[in-house]
C-alpha cells in the first residue's frame, strides 16, 4: 500500500503544481502589477528633471 501511494503521489504533485502556475499566470494576467514609483524616479533623474 506504501509503494502505492508513493506512485500516486508523484503524478498528484505534479498535477498540483501546473494547476497553481496556471492559476497564478492568469491572475497575473487580470491584475497586473501597478507601475513601480522608482522606476518612474529614474526616468525623470535620467531626463534631467528635479523631483517635485
Amino acid at each position: 500500500m506504501g509503494d502505492t501511494l508513493l506512485t500516486l503521489s508523484i503524478p498528484a504533485l505534479l498535477l498540483a503544481s501546473g494547476l497553481c502556475t496556471v492559476a497564478r499566470t492568469w491572475w497575473r494576467r487580470r491584475h497586473p502589477a501597478p507601475p513601480s514609483p522608482y522606476t518612474q524616479q529614474a526616468a525623470r533623474l535620467a531626463e534631467g528633471r528635479e523631483q517635485p
